[in-house]
C-alpha cells in the first residue's frame, strides 16, 4: 500500500517532491502559506538544470514560460577587471534569468495536475503522532467583509507558518474594504509520511528535535530596479562584483527590470546601511561595474531593498521515524554557488524515490547522499572566496579566510 504523504511547502523542492510522488500513484498533500503577493527574488538558473527538468517531465512547460535566456555571467572577483565567463560551450546550452513567481507556480501545478492536493493560504498548523503516521490541523484564512475580530486560542504544539510579522492566529486586518479574517475551523488531516519543505525556518524538522547549523551569518539586502529602456545584450549577463565589505549579485527580470542584492554579515555595519535606500545606493556607487550598468540604463527602484537569509547552513538530522526534510530545510547554500534551486529539484526526486522504497535503510542513504553533497558544497564555497584577496583588513573577508 504505497502511503499518504504530506509536503509542508509548495516551493521547487516541495513542489518536485510532489509532483515525483504524485505520478508514482501516491495521496500527496501541499501545505502552502499564504504569501501576499510578497515580490520572489529572481536568480539565475544554471544550464545544468535542463536535463533536471526533463526528468521532471517540466521541460515544455518551463519552455513556454518564456524566461529570458542567460548566456553567461561576469564577475569583478579577485580582480578588479571584469571578467565573463560565457556558456557557448556548455553541453546543455544557455542558462535562464528566473521569473521566480512563475517558476515557482509551473511546478505547483505541475504536481497538481499529476494529482498531488494543494491546501493553499495556511497560516498555522499542528500536529501530532498518531497510530501509524502523524495527524495534523490546519489553519486557513479567509477574506470577509464583516468588520469583525474572532479569538481562537492556539494549542500548545500549534505553530504559524508565517514569518513573525506576518498575519497571527485568530487576527484581523484591514486591507481596503476586505477584512482579512483567519478562519475558526481547523480542517484534520493524516498523513503516514511528512515532507518539511518549509525553508530555512525548518518548521517541521525542528519540532522533531533537528537542530539548524548555521557555517556563516551573510545575509542580503535585495532591491528591484527598472530600466529606462531596453537592455543591451552585453548587460544581459549575471553580474558578481566583490567589494571591501561583502559583494553584489545582479541578475536580469522580465520588463527591462533588475534585481540587484548587497551580501554581507548580518552584523556589520554595513548590511544596516544598506536596509536603508539612501545607504543601499551608497553602497552601491562604491563599486565600479554595477554601478556603470545602472548609470547606463538609468536603474531607479522599484520595489525598496529588504533583507533576506544568505547563509550556509543545514540540519544536523535531516530524516527521522516517518519525516525527512528537502531543499533549503534541509540545507542552504551561499547564492555565489548558484546551485540552490537545481539542488532543489534534485533533493526533491531523491526525497520522493527515498519515500518510495519505504525501508528505514533508504532514510539512512537519503542522509548520508545529503551530508556529502553539503561537504562537498562548502569546500568549493570556500575555494571561491579564497579567490579574494584584495582586502585583508575587512572583517568580512577575513572571516571567510578561516577554514570553518
Amino acid at each position: 500500500m504505497k502511503p499518504r504523504v504530506t509536503v509542508i511547502g509548495g516551493g521547487p523542492a516541495g513542489a518536485a517532491t510532489a509532483l515525483t510522488l504524485a505520478r508514482a500513484g501516491v495521496s500527496v498533500n501541499i501545505f502552502e502559506k499564504e504569501t501576499n503577493g510578497i515580490w520572489k527574488i529572481g536568480e539565475g538558473l544554471p544550464p545544468a538544470a535542463r536535463p533536471i527538468l526533463q526528468q521532471l517531465g517540466v521541460w515544455e512547460r518551463f519552455v513556454a514560460d518564456n524566461h529570458l535566456p542567460s548566456y553567461g555571467n561576469c564577475s569583478g572577483w579577485g580582480s578588479s577587471e571584469l571578467v565573463d565567463h560565457s556558456f557557448v560551450f556548455n553541453p546543455h546550452g544557455n542558462g535562464w534569468h528566473l521569473d521566480r513567481s512563475r517558476f515557482d507556480r509551473m511546478l505547483l501545478d505541475a504536481a497538481v495536475e499529476a494529482g498531488a492536493q494543494v491546501v493553499s493560504d495556511v497560516v498555522s498548523a499542528s500536529f501530532q503522532r498518531a497510530d501509524s503516521g502523524w495527524w495534523l490541523e490546519v489553519v486557513r484564512k479567509q477574506f470577509t467583509a464583516e468588520a469583525r475580530r474572532t479569538q481562537r486560542p492556539r494549542r500548545d504544539s500549534e505553530e504559524s507558518l508565517c514569518e513573525p510579522s506576518a498575519i497571527l492566529c485568530a487576527s484581523a486586518v484591514k486591507k481596503d474594504d476586505l477584512i482579512e479574517q483567519i478562519s475558526s475551523p481547523a480542517e484534520a488531516l493524516s498523513a503516514d509520511f511528512v515532507v518539511d519543505a518549509s525553508g530555512r525556518s525548518s518548521w517541521f524538522a525542528r519540532r522533531q528535535g533537528a537542530r539548524r547549523i548555521n557555517h556563516d551569518n551573510l545575509v542580503g539586502v535585495a532591491a528591484l530596479l527598472i530600466a529606462d529602456g531596453k537592455i543591451a545584450d552585453c548587460d544581459s549577463l549575471t553580474m558578481v562584483e566583490a567589494v571591501a565589505g561583502g559583494w553584489w549579485y545582479a541578475s536580469l527580470l522580465p520588463d527591462e527590470k533588475l534585481v540587484a542584492v548587497f551580501l554581507s554579515d548580518a552584523d556589520l555595519e554595513m548590511t544596516r546601511q544598506a536596509a536603508t535606500v539612501e545607504g543601499w545606493w551608497s553602497l552601491l556607487n562604491q563599486t565600479v561595474h554595477l554601478r556603470s550598468r545602472i548609470e547606463r540604463h538609468n536603474y531607479q527602484i522599484e520595489i525598496a531593498p529588504r533583507v533576506v537569509s544568505a547563509n550556509s547552513s543545514r540540519l544536523d538530522v535531516v530524516a527521522g521515524d516517518s519525516w525527512l526534510a528537502v531543499g533549503d530545510a534541509a540545507a542552504a547554500f551561499d547564492p555565489l554557488s548558484s546551485q540552490g534551486i537545481v539542488t532543489a529539484l534534485e533533493l526533491g526526486m531523491l526525497a520522493a524515490e527515498t519515500i518510495l522504497a519505504g525501508q528505514p535503510e533508504a532514510l539512512k542513504q537519503y542522509a548520508e547522499r545529503l551530508e556529502q553533497m553539503f561537504a562537498a558544497y562548502l569546500a568549493n564555497r570556500n575555494f571561491y572566496y579564497a579567490q579574494e584577496r584584495r582586502w585583508p583588513a575587512s572583517t568580512f573577508w577575513r572571516r571567510r579566510h578561516i577554514s570553518p
